[in-house]
């Protein structure tokens, strides 16, 4: 008993690996909404963990809206941000840097499941079956076209 409890902290903190599961998780929106696992079923989600105050999280905000305008069209695809911020101090920013991914706020529990090394920003791809199609989570490799290529693949 003794080992097994020892060595939780440490299964518990494993990072996601591609084609997990997609955890369970339960997100307040800015538009007064809320957002489940359930929510998200036979989508493909792209997630962007972040908070204000992080300058790389601030400056991809342009290429992302980009990113965001490509795939306007098609239904089968989720782009969600969720905030450590308060909701205020959300909006007050997006009044400077507008962000067009949907955005969650106070996001910090379900943050801590997907970004166990609260590295940011961090972004995962989920695809139609719920698992992770593609991870970025403090590697510091992020760069739009592998995400972009993750996206596409996961459409398919």
């Amino acid at each position: 008993m003794f080992i097994f409890l020892m060595s939780c902290p440490v299964i518990c903190q494993q990072n996601f690996k591609i084609n997990d599961d997609l955890p369970d998780f339960k997100l307040w929106m800015l538009d007064g909404s809320r957002l489940t696992k359930n929510d998200v079923k036979d989508k493909v989600v792209v997630f962007k963990f972040w908070f204000t105050s992080c300058m790389p999280c601030l400056t991809d905000i342009p290429n992302l809206n980009k990113f965001v305008e490509q795939f306007k069209n098609n239904n089968d695809i989720l782009f969600i941000a969720p905030a450590l911020d308060r909701k205020p101090v959300i909006e007050k920013l997006l009044k400077v840097h507008p962000f067009h991914f949907k955005i969650a706020y106070s996001a910090m529990d379900v943050s801590s499941i997907f970004n166990k090394k609260q590295v940011y920003p961090s972004y995962f791809v989920i695809d139609k079956k719920g698992k992770f199609s593609y991870i970025d989570n403090g590697s510091k490799k992020s760069e739009f076209k592998d995400l972009e290529q993750a996206v596409l693949k996961a459409l398919k």
